[in-house]
């Protein structure tokens, strides 16, 4: 049995990484011409509204998508999924409302004057992000991996296709912003549409229903949703940060040197990150120890740290030949960055096993020691120098520090919780 669920994992996760692996090729493919469109501010405003749907997101449906994993049935999958939507409507109306009445000073409040009109797509992005969440949830609880990665794939040449047309029309940040808030919906209706008939229909959901769901999940909106939110503010306070001290270009060289190193841990996290969500979901239910599963997946994780350092050791060369010459400078962020982006890929199976042994409530607190430690680290580095390069550098080695502790804290918890199970 023990093999075999092994195998089935194996499988799993190749079906996935294999579909994110070609899709971030094609991501990484399109990079040199984009990069040629696009002037590094138009890259740093879709940075800073990229960093405004990173926070943002976990609260538009208040994390109830990631329930539909650990539901108890198919029925309660597919309620969580209208619950999840319902929510999502209702919180970008809200936002909506708040950007007619006060937009200006709401930018003003968090650094993002520059975006000016183009925060009026932020409402249209946070459902669509909102609709991918439930269709990958669903998906993912489906077991349909191989469907999740050739969407990946389709959904890579379809976006960048939009930025490339778009901006041969018009290179501006706006036409980024609107592929930006548009690329999870097209996702989100080919996952939709792949999964089909394995959706359990979807059911109405009663005022008890309602109550009993929220009652139910309530740790992801309690706990969840706030990790989620400090998380995501922690890691974009670099691009608001960057923008509002240095300047929008220091944002731009921020926001590419982020997203190519993302490559890895993007292609990790969604080939990794819910196959092993689910199967620690499947342990959790039948009883059998999660520590076995952390242990090995944090190991082999671990253990691509060498090649995320030493790739971006000859960053600057190679930025300055795919991406020209007033990119170099990202190359020099990307040298300090591969340590935090390393510690970042060790964490996604101890990040995925937090919600099945109900310890979201550490994570919490974890993830506001980090943001406040992160917030420090910049303006230290600022006071000290009053350069990017070291509020980057400052950034990243204490995210790589702290993420190291995190992980050893939970494989502890994961240890007690499965001592208590096989007590009961």
């Amino acid at each position: 049995m023990k093999r075999i669920t092994s195998s089935s994992l194996i499988r799993n996760v190749l079906a996935v990484a294999s579909g994110t692996a070609v899709a971030q090729i094609v991501v990484f493919a399109f990079s040199p011409l984009i990069t040629r469109i696009y002037s590094p501010e138009a890259f740093g405003l879709q940075g800073v509204f990229l960093s405004l749907i990173s926070i943002l997101s976990p609260i538009v449906a208040l994390r109830y998508p990631m329930a539909i994993v650990t539901a108890i049935s198919e029925c309660e999958a597919a309620k969580l999924a209208r619950l999840s939507f319902l929510i999502a409507v209702g919180m970008s109306s809200l936002l909506g409302l708040a950007l007619i009445a006060g937009g200006r000073p709401l930018l003003q409040i968090v650094g993002a004057e520059g975006l000016g009109s183009l925060i009026y797509f932020l409402p249209l992005a946070l459902i669509a992000v909102a609709l991918q969440d439930v269709a990958n949830f669903r998906a993912a609880r489906l077991s349909a991996f191989r469907i999740i990665g050739a969407v990946a794939v389709a959904q890579a040449f379809i976006v960048n296709l939009a930025r490339v047309g778009g901006g041969l029309a018009s290179p501006l940040a706006s036409t980024l912003v609107t592929v930006t808030s548009l690329a999870p919906a097209v996702q989100a209706i080919m996952l939709r549409s792949g999964v089909g008939s394995m959706r359990h229909p979807a059911p109405r959901i009663s005022r008890t229903d309602l109550a009993d769901l929220l009652k139910r999940h309530r740790d992801f909106p309690i706990y969840r949703m706030p990790t989620d939110v400090l998380n995501a503010g922690s890691q974009v306070v670099p691009v608001i940060l960057l923008a509002s001290l240095f300047s929008p270009t220091a944002a731009g060289l921020y926001t590419l040197t982020r997203s190519v190193l993302n490559l890895p841990s993007n292609i990790i996290g969604a080939a990794v990150g819910n196959v092993l969500y689910t199967r620690f979901a499947e342990l959790s239910r039948s009883g059998q120890p999660l520590m076995p599963l952390l242990i090995r997946s944090t190991m082999a994780l671990l253990a691509l740290a060498p090649a995320i350092v030493g790739f971006a050791s000859f960053a600057p060369a190679m930025f300055s030949v795919l991406f020209g010459d007033e990119w170099q400078e990202a190359g020099y962020y990307a040298q300090w960055m591969a340590l935090w982006i390393a510690m970042m890929v060790a964490n996604i199976p101890a990040v995925r096993v937090i919600p099945v042994i109900r310890k979201q409530h550490e994570a919490l607190i974890f993830n506001i020691i980090l943001i406040l430690a992160r917030i420090s680290s910049i303006f230290l580095a600022y006071f000290i120098s009053q350069t990017p390069l070291m509020a980057v550098a400052s950034y990243s080695v204490c995210s790589a520090t702290l993420i190291a502790i995190s992980i050893i804290h939970f494989m502890i918890r994961t240890s007690a919780h499965d001592k208590k199970e096989r007590s009961i």
